[in-house]
């Protein structure tokens, strides 16, 4: 995790902390906060498969009001395959399996690349409409503001009042 990232991720729980106190933030490669792909093993060179690879699920998360929060950070445009990779997670094929329902908050830089924020929504809109996901997800798109720092602190307080609102609405 680079300096920005560590630094956005620290002010966004001292933020939301201000909020709801009691909240346990954690987040990270640990094997708590990640998941392998159980079903398919393609893709490696020689064939090799490495039971140890895995994603990580949210560089910051938290459960909250019955709810499973997950904040995403990307230094630059966001990455479809950190929105993508919750699908199998909410459908039961990773090797953990979601129990409360997934607030996410995905945050990057909007300079440019609208076109792949665009595919984040209607990928995020697939999912929500999957009849085989075992949790509901509910997710939103921040823009971190890159080095403007008034960007970054407005971004964190929507994201904020967005996640307290969502998690008291019952799905």
């Amino acid at each position: 995790m680079g300096a920005t990232q560590a630094a956005f991720l620290r002010e966004f729980a001292d933020v939301f902390r201000s909020e709801a106190p009691d909240v346990s933030w954690t987040g990270g490669q640990g094997k708590h906060n990640t998941a392998s792909l159980l079903t398919h093993q393609a893709g490696r060179r020689g064939g090799a498969y490495n039971k140890a690879e895995r994603f990580e699920l949210g560089d910051l998360t938290a459960a909250f009001n019955d709810h499973k929060i997950i904040i995403e950070f990307e230094s630059k445009q966001v990455a479809i395959a950190n929105l993508l990779k919750y699908w199998p997670y909410l459908r039961g094929e990773l090797s953990s399996k979601p129990e409360l329902p997934v607030l996410i908050c995905h945050f990057s830089d909007w300079w440019s690349y609208g076109v792949y924020r665009d595919l984040w929504q209607w990928t995020l809109s697939q999912m929500q409409s999957d009849p085989k996901c075992l949790q509901h997800i509910v997710g939103c798109q921040f823009d971190h503001g890159g080095s403007n720092v008034s960007l970054r602190h407005s971004a964190i307080e929507q994201a904020v009042e967005w996640l307290l609102r969502r998690a008291t609405v019952t799905e």
